[in-house]
């Protein structure tokens, strides 16, 4: 499968800053809309082995933005970091790789963790 970079909560100009900062780098560009934020990243991902009856309750919902990546490697996360970067994108707190272990979270339960995650870094940062 190709790289695909997920992309939630983002919209208007500032989508369209991602996607052309992002269109080099010949990936995928998903927005996910809320709607699906139930499913499991690898539905979003469109693998085979995954199916919409694998869909958890969706408990609440985040307007943070938040990018998910699959099928980046380290080389190429910093190539992407940078591009955001020259393309006049901005910060983006919360990014993700997608594991095999995340794979089967919903974007709700990826989030969640990613920005406890977060907070706690930013919290010892101070």
């Amino acid at each position: 499968m190709d790289r695909v970079i997920l992309l939630y909560n983002f919209s208007g100009k500032r989508l369209q800053n991602v996607r052309k900062a992002l269109s080099p780098l010949n990936c995928v560009i998903k927005p996910v809309p809320e709607k699906d934020f139930s499913l499991p990243i690898g539905v979003l991902l469109g693998m085979d082995n995954f199916t919409n009856s694998e869909a958890q309750p969706s408990s609440g919902r985040f307007t943070s933005e938040m990018l998910v990546m699959y099928g980046f490697g380290g080389e190429m996360i910093d190539v992407l970091i940078a591009a955001l970067r020259v393309g006049g994108v901005g910060k983006i707190e919360l990014k993700a790789i997608v594991t095999e272990h995340n794979i089967k979270w919903s974007s709700l339960k990826l989030y969640n963790e990613i920005k406890a995650e977060h907070d706690m870094m930013q919290k010892n940062q101070v």
